[in-house]
């Protein structure tokens, strides 16, 4: 909103209030309906929270979605030194597939749409069992007339074009792919298990990779970054083509179990994080880079929060977050055997509902948010703050530079 703008609704505003329906100009009337058309404002006396809380506990309990992130296998091609999946192995038997594969079928009635997000491990040591479930999957959407989406989160080192090119046969259409700073840093946070270098692979991967899928570039962040790291490794990727086929976020690097307790001290807090990102973001501004991040408007924070949605270990075991997985601890079944709701290790992380929360409930950013993760609030000692999201903190200064790239990105299109 332009500073003329903002005067105009302030106006608008006060004589509301002492007019009650006040007539508008036509320019007035204009400002009024852009501002409707984005839910800025409603006309009427419209409980926006509790409309928003419909469509939360909607989502909460819609089993006409069904959300897997399957683990095909634990085993991995690199050694990072803050994985906490520590050293597992593992692949997932002909029975496990078939077990995730009736449990469709047995839903497939009132199954309007299955997405699935390939994990690991490294998914692409097992494409062999990522071809079988997902020829199953479309055949299963055919009889039973669902959408069958899916994506991967993957390490790139194995994203070569005769995978890429499988994959998108897979219907797999986004790959969320690590990079953990410029080629010095990401080579010693990410080596192989052999001890070679992984990043200049993976960059050259990404050049095909990013012409034939959406490529999420994610780039965890501790406190070995600065703003000169950041350069140097923005300077690699424009180097290597990348500039325009790959969208690139930051994500906060955390201890979020005991596998990775030793790099602790490394890390930031989400508060902390919140004012760094902030320049890094700034730092993609003006190297060209496109900015994707964007506070949208979300129904639950994640699947711990959905009914049904699961992530699947290689044995088939179920559980609610990322972190848990192969950690059989916190599993709340298998897939063998029907889902147990009432298991501690699902209620754990679903019964947190951010309208019951006096300080989420007020939020002004409640709805890009609700509430935060689940895991960081049941499991770890963090002090309140730090359970929110980034955008409590930076939404502003965010709001700022996303406004620009998305003016820059229109420049840019306008040219071609």
């Amino acid at each position: 909103m332009t500073s003329e703008n903002y005067k105009m609704y302030r106006a608008i505003e006060e004589r509301s209030i002492k007019e009650g329906k006040p007539s508008f100009s036509s320019e007035e009337q204009d400002l009024i309906n852009q501002l409707q058309y984005g839910r800025f404002i409603n006309a009427g006396d419209h409980d926006e929270r509790e409309e928003l809380n419909f469509w939360h506990m909607s989502s909460r309990f819609d089993k006409t979605t069904l959300g897997l992130v399957i683990a095909p296998t634990m085993a991995c091609n690199m050694a990072c030194e803050y994985c906490y999946e520590a050293n597992k192995k593992g692949r997932m038997s002909a029975t496990i597939i078939e077990s995730i594969l009736n449990h469709v079928e047995e839903n497939g009635k009132v199954l309007e749409h299955v997405d699935i997000g390939w994990y690991g491990g490294e998914p692409l040591l097992a494409m062999d069992i990522i071809e079988d479930i997902t020829e199953s999957m479309i055949d299963l959407g055919e009889e039973h007339k669902f959408q069958y989406t899916s994506s991967m989160i993957s390490n790139g080192y194995l994203l070569t074009r005769e995978n890429v090119d499988k994959l998108r046969d897979l219907k797999v259409s986004m790959i969320q792919v690590t990079i953990d700073g410029p080629a010095r840093l990401h080579n010693r946070k990410r080596p192989l298990k052999n001890g070679r270098e992984s990043y200049e692979t993976i960059l050259e991967n990404l050049k095909y990779a990013g012409t034939k899928m959406a490529i999420g570039l994610r780039v965890n962040i501790d406190k070995d970054f600065d703003d000169g790291i950041i350069e140097e490794m923005l300077e690699e990727l424009k180097q290597a083509g990348l500039q325009d086929r790959v969208g690139i976020y930051f994500g906060l690097l955390e201890p979020a179990t005991s596998a990775c307790a030793n790099i602790a001290e490394s890390c930031f807090n989400n508060v902390e994080f919140s004012k760094k990102e902030i320049g890094f973001y700034r730092l993609l501004l003006e190297h060209g880079f496109r900015i994707e991040k964007l506070p949208s408007p979300v129904r639950t924070f994640c699947i711990a929060q959905d009914i049904n949605a699961f992530v699947i270990d290689p044995e088939g075991e179920l559980y609610k977050c990322f972190n848990y997985v192969g950690d059989k601890s916190k599993s709340m079944g298998n897939i063998r055997f029907d889902i147990d709701y009432m298991n501690e290790n699902f209620m754990k992380l679903f019964r947190f509902n951010a309208f019951y929360d006096e300080g989420c409930r007020v939020c002004p950013i409640l709805p890009v948010c609700m509430g935060g993760c689940p895991s960081r609030r049941a499991d770890r000692d963090v002090k309140k703050e730090e359970l929110c999201e980034s955008w409590k903190h930076n939404l502003a200064e965010m709001l700022e530079i996303i406004a620009l790239s998305r003016q820059q990105q229109a420049k840019v299109a306008a040219k071609e």
